[in-house]
């Protein structure tokens, strides 16, 4: 037989150490000339080296011989978009419409290196989006701002940080401590002065709608225990809704007791004048502002929440009318004022007060109190003048606007503050507060003539919140670069410092 030959077995295998391969992120390769990949760059981080970097890299032609960084692009991304949304956050609860939150993202991100971000705002929920160019992976972030409350200061401290970033960005962790220090800093005033800011509010309305000593010092007191109620209620997390209830309540218990005082007084105005306090149409300015900016659905929630706290303020007035008519006082509420020239001097005075008391209580910078008050008097005397030459209420208000928005751009260069915060300022005396809560009264009275109210007060806030804008529009275009920002957005700058000139340089903010 002829022999057999053993099967070869192969060697058992000896184990061997584990190979470490270098990683690096994948690039889509050129058509032509792909870039050579490295790995003797070290990994960069979110500070200035990793900045200048990623610009290079993604500034460099697609056949330059420029190395790939290798780099974690995801923690870099990631610390990017984690400070923009922190930033943006803090303007757009402080105050800022939907429009300048995004567009701070956006001039952000891409200040940082960061190209092809979507950033978007609806209503309380910010959204911010990078996909790689190359890879087509997408990191996204997204944070809900649950609690609004206006800080002008903290606004205009934070809008010059973010100017300050997108003319030279510094390390991410050095400009979340400066964020931090913002954030975390002590309030300009304290609760009480805010609280008396509100009381002037008060105060300024009734004399501005001919109320005499007693119903002005009604009004005071009675705004004052207003904003200490609201503000403990707000403190337990109760619902907005019913703090309207509660402060719109306070009102009349306060007027039952002027007749005593002053049998000649007119008790409705202390109500009035309490609502307009509560009313101050910043939440209607605003909804206006992000209708006309493109933002509809962050725009319609705030005009359901302006509307909601007006149906709470009626719902309060109501139900005090009601319980004092139990102990036979019948209050009546007569909301039908109309303005004149006869006492110009006291609503001059009488609207200086409540542009003081609100800036007082939103915490305007102290630099531009004095701008903000005498645009508020240049505001008011527009008005007066246009209501009694028979513009009519909605025209006189658009007229008082488009002047007060035009020099709030000068005012704005003066005291370096964003225009945002002078035009509402000046305009608060002009909110079409009264003009609601008269409709909403009639409409629960069963008159058709409160819906016409109810169209009127609309159409009074349009015209303020339009015409402010369009003043802003009209001078970022003619008098500055006007936007340098991608061109969906649809309205000007307003929480955001803008350089003004007609050829910006090195230095030009946005």
């Amino acid at each position: 037989m002829p022999p057999t030959t053993p099967p070869v077995t192969a060697p058992n295998p000896t184990p061997t150490e584990p190979v470490n391969v270098a990683r690096t992120p994948y690039r889509a390769p050129h058509p032509t000339t792909p870039r050579p990949v490295t790995t003797s760059i070290p990994i960069l981080r979110a500070d200035a080296s990793g900045i200048a970097a990623v610009r290079a890299y993604e500034d460099a032609p697609s056949t330059s011989t420029i190395a790939v960084p290798v780099i974690d692009i995801a923690a870099y991304t990631r610390s990017v978009l984690d400070l923009t949304m922190r930033l943006a956050e803090v303007i757009f609860a402080s105050g800022a419409g939907a429009e300048d939150a995004t567009a701070a993202m956006h001039a952000l991100t891409r200040a940082y290196g960061l190209r092809g971000t979507d950033a978007n705002i609806t209503h309380t929920i910010i959204t911010l989006t990078h996909e790689d160019q190359s890879t087509h992976e997408a990191i996204s972030r997204s944070r809900d701002v649950k609690y609004r409350t206006l800080n002008y200061a903290k606004l205009t401290a934070t809008s010059e940080l973010i100017a300050d970033l997108i003319e030279e960005p510094t390390d991410v962790a050095e400009a979340r401590k400066r964020l931090a220090t913002i954030v975390s800093s002590k309030p300009q005033v304290p609760p009480l002065y805010r609280r008396f800011g509100w009381s002037l509010v008060g105060a300024g309305a009734a004399a501005l709608i001919g109320g005499g000593p007693i119903v002005v010092l009604a009004a005071f007191v009675a705004a004052f225990v207003i904003d200490l109620l609201t503000t403990a209620l707000d403190n337990r997390r109760v619902p907005l809704f019913y703090q309207t209830v509660v402060g719109g309540a306070i009102g009349p218990l306060f007027a039952a007791f002027v007749p005593l005082v002053d049998p000649t007084a007119t008790p409705s105005l202390v109500v009035v004048a309490t609502i307009i306090m509560l009313l101050a149409g910043v939440t209607t300015f605003g909804a206006v502002h992000d209708t006309l900016s493109g933002f509809y659905l962050t725009g319609t929630a705030r005009l359901i929440e302006a509307l909601l706290i007006t149906g709470g303020l009626v719902a309060g007035v109501a139900g005090s009318s009601l319980l004092l008519a139990r102990f036979g006082l019948d209050l009546r509420i007569n909301a039908d004022v109309s303005p004149t020239l006869g006492n110009l001097a006291i609503q001059l005075v009488a609207a200086v007060v409540i542009v003081v008391g609100f800036g007082l209580a939103t915490q305007v910078p102290w630099r531009a109190v004095w701008v903000v008050s005498l645009l508020g008097a240049v505001a008011e005397a527009i008005y007066l003048g246009a209501t009694n030459s028979g513009f009519g209420l909605v025209w006189s208000s658009g007229a008082a606007a488009m002047g007060a928005g035009l020099l709030a751009a000068v005012g704005a260069r003066i005291v370096r503050t964003p225009p945002l915060v002078i035009i509402v300022c000046a305009l608060v005396p002009l909110v079409p507060g009264l003009a609601l809560f008269r409709g909403l009264l009639q409409m629960s009275d069963g008159d058709i003539n409160g819906l016409l109210n109810l169209l009127t007060a609309g159409a009074i806030a349009v015209a303020l919140a339009a015409s402010a804008i369009l003043a802003q529009l009209i001078v970022q275009y003619v008098w500055g670069p006007g936007r340098r920002l991608q061109r969906r957005f649809v309205g000007p700058l307003m929480a955001l410092p803008v350089r003004l000139g007609r050829n910006p340089g090195p230095g030009t903010r946005i």
